[in-house]
């Protein structure tokens, strides 16, 4: 059950926030508060954290 409630969480973050592909830096901020929020949450492992950083990180170099 956790493990479909942390994939769940990461979808829809990911739907949220890497949808066109890019960020700009006022969304990057916001994506890297909300996946840190979900992190100390506990819905999400440090791994999945790890993940969402890395993908918005490659959607903020996408803009520039």
């Amino acid at each position: 059950m956790e493990c479909k409630k942390g994939t769940s969480a990461m979808l829809e973050w990911r739907s949220r926030f890497l949808t066109e592909g890019t960020l700009e830096e006022a969304e990057y901020d916001q994506a890297l508060r909300c996946a840190e929020s979900l992190e100390q949450s506990g819905v999400i492992s440090a791994q999945e954290w790890i993940e969402l950083v890395k993908a918005a990180n490659i959607a903020l170099l996408n803009v520039r």
